[in-house]
């Protein structure tokens, strides 16, 4: 009796159902809602992270180099980011190597063979490494112009600014990689370009500060004589006129070199991104791989530029140069992912989420430009971006 009854509490398909499906009917599979929504989430949470990362490694060099004019060298910045990142990736490549082998010759994992050793692995990627020399260089160049430029402008206008690498990047993956651009891309990216411009011309040394120099004589005099008092005021008066233009004359220098170095830079890493997504994507070789190659031609270049400026690579460093080098290692790790199972372009919009996120920090905390034009740029930026990826 208690087991009919247990029976009879609750019965997980009725006859009266079992009756109502058809012949052969089986039951529903399941969603694949939940792989969606994870993935969703992962694609999310890295894009999240670079542009958090790419945000933070900004604000931190311009205030390291722009505010406390910190003595460490970009240089040795650079190539102690890349050591970190060799490290890293060095143990992936040492981490994946039999499984992937495996793969390739078919062969069991399990039959204990020794892994590859660090010796064989170098070897290897020392053989196979020259395609990775350009896009070394081309790095370099990159570093070092962003350097040049977050020392001379603000960090929201560097940012901003940077975004034009979405039209060397779309224009070269046109030409390189034979991409096809719809009229609403095109369309998107001529008002990224005017965007742009904006910026440029809003984050400029104001010309009232150039006005003010020539005001300022003017009132010395009150249309009589002068005494000896009031001619040394006048006098003291005009060299400060004189001081104070000619330092108006060099930030505007300042500003014209800091535009010119974060625009090259934009162009260069169009062309860095096309190149590198094409060598992941035509290659045998692994990203972890790719990236010891490109770490090694890179400390080829760094450290002996770091020593010959102090002699030293650790020279001039600080807690907030550990960070600096700590957030360029894992830029480069989350690029390479990004580039590796998206695109180039891709990767641009996710750096693109920074923009909103250093230029409020800037205004906040380094007293950046803000004003309304400044915001409606911005804004046309990121709605170009969005029109950029739908189109």
């Amino acid at each position: 009796m208690a087991r009919s009854s247990d029976a009879e509490k609750a019965p997980l398909i009725d006859d009266e159902d079992l009756e109502a499906q058809p012949a052969g009917r089986t039951l529903p599979e399941p969603s694949l809602l939940p792989r969606v929504s994870r993935q969703t989430c992962i694609y999310i949470g890295v894009c999240a992270l670079l542009a958090l990362q790419n945000s933070s490694y900004t604000l931190l060099r311009r205030y390291g180099h722009g505010v406390l004019k910190e003595a460490a060298s970009s240089q040795s910045i650079l190539a102690v980011g890349e050591i970190m990142k060799a490290g890293f990736c060095m143990y992936m490549v040492l981490r994946s190597r039999p499984s992937r082998e495996s793969r390739e010759t078919g062969e069991d994992e399990t039959r204990g063979e020794p892994p590859t050793s660090i010796g064989d692995v170098a070897k290897r990627l020392a053989f196979t490494s020259a395609p990775m020399a350009v896009p070394a260089f081309i790095f370099l160049a990159m570093n070092l112009l962003s350097f040049v430029s977050l020392h001379r402008i603000s960090a929201s206008a560097f940012t901003l600014i940077q975004q034009s690498k979405l039209i060397a990047t779309a224009v070269l993956s046109r030409v390189v990689l034979g991409k096809e651009l719809s009229q609403a891309r095109w369309r998107a990216l001529f008002t990224l370009l005017c965007a742009v411009l904006i910026i440029c011309f809003e984050t400029r040394p104001s010309a009232r500060e150039a006005q003010k120099c020539t005001e300022s004589p003017s009132s010395g005099g009150g249309g009589v004589a002068a005494s000896a008092h009031g001619r040394e005021l006048a006098a003291s008066s005009s060299g400060a006129a004189a001081a104070e233009q000619a330092s108006a004359t060099l930030r505007a220098a300042e500003y014209v070199v800091g535009v010119s170095a974060v625009s090259l830079e934009a162009i260069l890493s169009g062309f860095s991104n096309v190149y590198f997504e094409r060598v992941l994507k035509s290659t045998s070789l692994s990203l972890w791989e790719r990236n010891v190659q490109l770490a090694g031609y890179s400390l080829c270049i760094y450290v002996p530029m770091a020593l010959m400026d102090h002699g030293s690579l650790l020279y001039g460093w600080s807690g907030l140069t550990w960070v600096v080098a700590f957030l360029g290692a894992l830029g480069g790790i989350l690029i390479g992912l990004v580039i590796s199972y998206m695109d180039s372009i891709t990767k641009n919009l996710a750096l693109s989420v920074a923009i909103i996120l250093t230029a409020c920090v800037d205004y906040l905390c380094f007293d950046g430009p803000m004003t309304l034009n400044i915001i409606a740029a911005a804004a046309v930026i990121i709605t170009s971006i969005l029109q950029y990826s739908s189109g």
